[in-house]
C-alpha cells in the first residue's frame, strides 16, 4: 500500500516502552516518578487525530497506576499493557540551562532488552482490520521482530517505524528492515549513524534506492524532509512556531500524529504537516502529558489557524494568524458557552469526587489562592460558596496567603490553589505551605503534571481548550464555572438543597450566548470611545470587584491600556478626586446587594460630566454607554455574564489599537517574565 494515498479510517496501534522518569530540571526543581516512555508522547498525540488508539507496552510492577489511569481517561486503550515481573525502566533525567538532557539508567542496561514488547504481547484480534501500527523506538531485533508478526498476521496493515540510537552498529540490518514497513521516521542524527553521512537528502534518495517505500526525516527545529512513492520529487514540511519547553519527546509526538492522520484517511503530506504540528504543541510545556489538556476538536482548529490559507475572522484578507494574533481572542470568546456547559456537566466526576472529601474531612472554611485571573476567580465564587455550602469562603492573593495567612489558617480549612498553567510560583508555594500546616490543599488547574499539582494533596483538573497565545478569557470563565458547579456538588453532598441554583447555573450557557448576541455591537462602540483614553477605571461590588479587576487586567494584556480596578465605594474615597469631565469609568453593576449603590455613585459620575460605560442587566437612568446583561440571573453566579462585555471590550480596544497579546519588546523580556512568574520559592511565613 502506498502510504501517499488515504489508508483510512483505521485503528492506531503505538507499540513502545513505557518508562518512570525522575526529572532534575535546570532551576534546581526535582519531580520524581513522572510518566515516561514513547507509547506515553505518541499515543497522546494520535488521539488528537484518530480516536481508536491503543498501546502495546510491557510494565514493571513497580509501575504507578496513575499512569495508565490518565492514558484511560484520554481515550486511549490500555489493553494491550502487559505487567511484567519485576522493575519499570526507570532513568535520571536532568536538564541543562542551554537545554540539553542527560540520562542516567537507573535500571540495568540489560531491562530495556527485558521489556521490550514481544509478537505476543499484540492481544488478540488487535491486528484485525488492517490498522496502522507505529513501532517507537526499541532494540532492533524486537523490531524486526514485530515486522514479521505483523507482516504475517495483517499484511494489509500499514507500519510506521521510528528510529533507536543504539541500531548504528547494524545499519544493513536497519536498511532491511526500513524496506518492509510502509514509513519509515528516523531522525537525522540517526539517518546519519546509518548512512554514515549527514545529508537528509541524500540518505533518504539512497533509502528508496534501496526499496524503503516512504521516509520521512525528522529535522527538529527545519521540519521534515519526506520521500516516497507517488509524490513527484522530495517535499520538505517546515516546523511550526513554537515556545520550546522542552523538547523531550518531541520525535515521538510527531510519530503518533503521523500514523493517527495516515490511520484518519490524511495523504502522507497531510500527514506529516500534522505531525510537525502536534510536536511544536508538546515541546511548549514540560513532560510527557503536555498535550493532556488539549482535545481533538481543538487541535484542528489551532492547526487549521496555522496553516497559510487560513484568514482568520477579524484579520485582513490574505493574512494569517500568528501565534499572538489578537483574533485568538475573540475566537476563545466564542467558544465561552461551551466552555461553561463542559464545566458544569462535570466531565469524569472529578467535582463530585472533590466535594465528596470536603465533606466527609468536615471542613468549614474555605481559602480560595491565586494570582492574576486566578486569584480574579476565587473573588467571583466565594459568595456562591457561602451562600449555598453555609461555609466561610474567601479569596486571597497567593502571596498574602503563602507569606503572612497560612500560618494561622482555623482548624477544618481547606484551599483550593488556582493557576490554570499550573506553573505559577506563588500558588504553588501557598498549595506547599498548606499542606506543611496540615491543611487540605487542592490545585485547580489545567496542568495535571505541574509544579502546582504535585505540590496539592488533590488535583481538581479543568480541562479547557485554548488556541493560542491570549488575554485569557474562556479559561477564566472556565475556572469560575467549575468552582461555582464545585459549590453547589459540595452543598447538596452537605445535605442542602441547591435544585433552584442549580437550574440557574445550568440556564448560564444560553444567557451566556444572549449576552454575547447583545454586545457585538456596544462593546466595539465602547472600545472606539475609549482609544484614545491614557488611562480607565472599573468599579465593582461584591463578586463582581473580580469583574471589575478583570476587565482591568485584559486591558493590560491586550491594548496595553492602564485599567484601574477599585470598590465602587471605594472610588468616591479615592479615585472620585481625578475624575473629571470626560474620565471613563466603567461600572460593573448587575442586579444585587450593591446595585443601588452603584446607581449613586452612577449619579455622581454623570454630575461631573465622567463618560460611564455600564455593565448591567438593568438600563442605567443616566446618559451612559450599557453593555447589557442577560436577566434573572442570581447575583452569586452574575460574574459568568459580567466578564463577557468585558471580554470584548479588550478585544476591540486591541484591535482598534493594531495591539497583539502580550506585546513583548522581545524574547528575552517574555522569557524573564514567565521565568519570573513561574519561580518557586518557599519562603517562611509571618
Amino acid at each position: 500500500m502506498r502510504p501517499t494515498r488515504a489508508a483510512g479510517p483505521r485503528r492506531v496501534l503505538v507499540i513502545g516502552n513505557l518508562t518512570i522518569d525522575d526529572v532534575v530540571r535546570s532551576d534546581g526543581t526535582v519531580r520524581m516518578a513522572s510518566p515516561g516512555g514513547n507509547v506515553v508522547y505518541a499515543a497522546l498525540a494520535a488521539r488528537l487525530w484518530n480516536p481508536a488508539t491503543g498501546i502495546v507496552t510491557r510494565r514493571g510492577d513497580d509501575l504507578p497506576a496513575e499512569i495508565l489511569t490518565t492514558l484511560e481517561r484520554l481515550d486511549v486503550d490500555t489493553s494491550g499493557v502487559r505487567t511484567v515481573d519485576g522493575p519499570t525502566i526507570r532513568n535520571w533525567v536532568i536538564y541543562e540551562d542551554d537545554g540539553r538532557r542527560h540520562w542516567i539508567y537507573r535500571t540495568p542496561a540489560e531491562r530495556s532488552t527485558e521489556v521490550a514488547v514481544r509478537p505476543d504481547d499484540i492481544p488478540s484480534g488487535r491486528l484485525g482490520g488492517a490498522p496502522v501500527v507505529h513501532l517507537a523506538a526499541m532494540p532492533l531485533a524486537a523490531a524486526a521482530a514485530l515486522v514479521e508478526h505483523i507482516r504475517t498476521e495483517a499484511p494489509d496493515a500499514l507500519i510506521t517505524l521510528d528510529t533507536h540510537e543504539d541500531w548504528v552498529g547494524d545499519p544493513e540490518a536497519v536498511l532491511d528492515l526500513a524496506a518492509r514497513v510502509d514509513v519509515f521516521v528516523p531522525s537525522r542524527e540517526e539517518l546519519a549513524g546509518v548512512t554514515g553521512y549527514d545529508d537528509p537528502a541524500e540518505a533518504a534518495a539512497g533509502l528508496r534506492r534501496r526499496g524503503v517505500p516512504a521516509v520521512v526525516v525528522k529535522l527538529g527545529s527545519d521540519g521534515a524532509l519526506v520521500d516516497a512513492e507517488g509524490l513527484p520529487g522530495q517535499a520538505r514540511v517546515a516546523a511550526y512556531p513554537a515556545d520550546v519547553a522542552d523538547t523531550t519527546g518531541a520525535g515521538d509526538t510527531f510519530c503518533g500524529a503521523l500514523a493517527a492522520a495516515l490511520a484518519a484517511g490524511l495523504p502522507l503530506l497531510d500527514a506529516v504537516r500534522r505531525g510537525a504540528a502536534t510536536a511544536a504543541w508538546a515541546i511548549a510545556e514540560f513532560g510527557s502529558l503536555a498535550l493532556a489538556g488539549l482535545d481533538a476538536d481543538t487541535a484542528q482548529r489551532r492547526f487549521e489557524a496555522l496553516q497559510p490559507d487560513h484568514v482568520p475572522r477579524a484579520s485582513a484578507p490574505g493574512s494569517a494568524a500568528m501565534p499572538y494574533d489578537i483574533d485568538v481572542m475573540r475566537r476563545e470568546i466564542d467558544m465561552i458557552p461551551e466552555v461553561i456547559v463542559q464545566r458544569l456537566a462535570d466531565p469524569d466526576g472529578q467535582s463530585e469526587r472533590i466535594a465528596r472529601i470536603l465533606t466527609e474531612r468536615g471542613i468549614e472554611h474555605l481559602f480560595l489562592v491565586g494570582c492574576g485571573d486566578s486569584y480574579f476567580a476565587g473573588l467571583a465564587t466565594a459568595l456562591a460558596f457561602q451562600r449555598h455550602t453555609a461555609i466561610s469562603a474567601r479569596a486571597v492573593h497567593a502571596l498574602d496567603f503563602a507569606r503572612y495567612q497560612v500560618r494561622y489558617l482555623p482548624e477544618r480549612s481547606a484551599v483550593i490553589c488556582v493557576s490554570f498553567s499550573g506553573k505559577v510560583g506563588r500558588t504553588t508555594e501557598a498549595a506547599t505551605q498548606a499542606r506543611r500546616f496540615g491543611h487540605l490543599s487542592i490545585a485547580l488547574t489545567n496542568n495535571q503534571t505541574g509544579a502546582l499539582a504535585e505540590a496539592a494533596e488533590l488535583v481538581l483538573p479543568i480541562g479547557v481548550p485554548t488556541l493560542g497565545f491570549s488575554p485569557g478569557t474562556s479559561t477564566y470563565l472556565g475556572m469560575v464555572a467549575t468552582l461555582d458547579d464545585l459549590a453547589l456538588r459540595w452543598a447538596a453532598a452537605r445535605g442542602r438543597d441547591t435544585t433552584a441554583a442549580r437550574d440557574a447555573l445550568l440556564a448560564i450557557p444560553r444567557l451566556a450566548e444572549q449576552t454575547l448576541r447583545a454586545n457585538a455591537g456596544s462593546a466595539e462602540k465602547a472600545a472606539r470611545s475609549l482609544a484614545g483614553q491614557s488611562w480607565i477605571t472599573f468599579l465593582g461590588g461584591g463578586p463582581n470587584e473580580s469583574s471589575a479587576k478583570f476587565g482591568a487586567a485584559k486591558l493590560f494584556e491586550g491594548p496595553q491600556v492602564v485599567g484601574v480596578s477599585t470598590n465602587i465605594e471605594e472610588w468616591a474615597h479615592e479615585e472620585y478626586f481625578v475624575s473629571s469631565a470626560g474620565t471613563p469609568v466603567v461600572m460593573v453593576a448587575p442586579s444585587g446587594a450593591s446595585a443601588d449603590r452603584a446607581a449613586e455613585i452612577l449619579s455622581e459620575l454623570d454630575f461631573i460630566g465622567a463618560f460611564p460605560i455600564v455593565v448591567s442587566d438593568v438600563a442605567p437612568r443616566v446618559p451612559a454607554l450599557h453593555l447589557p446583561l442577560a436577566a434573572a440571573v442570581p447575583e452569586e453566579f452574575s460574574p459568568l455574564l459580567a466578564a463577557l462585555p468585558l471580554s470584548l471590550l479588550g478585544f476591540h480596544l486591541a484591535e482598534t489599537l493594531g495591539k497583539k497579546s502580550y506585546n513583548f519588546p522581545s524574547e528575552a523580556a517574555k522569557t524573564e517574565h514567565y521565568d519570573t512568574i513561574h519561580r518557586i520559592v518557599i519562603g517562611e511565613p509571618a
